[in-house]
C-alpha cells in the first residue's frame, strides 16, 4: 500500500464513517487504537492515523508512516557504553528512566533494529526525540 492509497481522516469522504468517528472523538473504531492507546512515550505518539478503503468498501484504520529524524537533528544529551548483558531496553532504561524508549536511542544512533544498538563496547549517543531545542550538534 503506497501513501497515495490513504488520506489522513480529516481529508476522506465525508460519508466515511469511520473518519466521521475519528474526527469526532467517538469511541473506537473497529481495528484502531483509541487514542489513549498511545502514551505519549510511544515512538508513535502524534504520528496521526489514516484510513485505507478496501475494494469491498471496508474501512482499515492504521498509523501514519513514522518519519525517522536524521541524528543529527537531535539534541545530544550524553553517552551510554555498552555494557555486557545490555539490551536496548536495559539500556534504555539506564540512559533515559524508560525501558520503553530504547527507539530513542536507535534514532540517535541510526539503528533500525534495536539489536545494533546492543554491541559491547559500543559508545551510544543519547539524545532528546525529535522537536527540542539544541538539535543540529550531533556530536555535543
Amino acid at each position: 500500500m503506497s501513501d497515495a492509497d490513504a488520506t489522513d481522516p480529516a481529508d476522506v469522504a465525508a460519508g466515511a464513517s469511520a473518519a466521521q468517528a475519528l474526527i469526532a472523538g467517538q469511541g473506537s473504531v473497529p481495528g484502531a487504537p483509541p487514542p489513549a492507546a498511545l502514551p505519549a512515550n510511544s515512538r508513535y505518539a502524534g504520528v496521526g492515523t489514516a484510513i485505507h478503503r478496501l475494494a469491498d468498501g471496508t474501512e482499515v484504520v492504521h498509523l501514519r508512516r513514522r518519519r525517522i529524524p536524521p541524528p543529527e537533528a537531535l539534541a545530544t544529551t550524553g553517552r551510554e557504553e555498552v555494557r555486557p548483558g545490555d539490551r536496548a531496553d536495559l539500556l534504555a532504561a539506564r540512559a533515559l528512566g524508560d525501558a520503553t524508549r530504547f527507539w530513542q536511542l536507535c534514532d540517535a544512533n541510526l539503528a533500525f533494529d534495536p539489536a545494533e544498538i546492543e554491541e559491547v563496547g559500543r559508545m551510544l549517543r543519547v539524545a532528546l526525540p525529535a522537536g527540542f531545542p539544541g538539535g543540529g550538534g550531533g556530536d555535543a
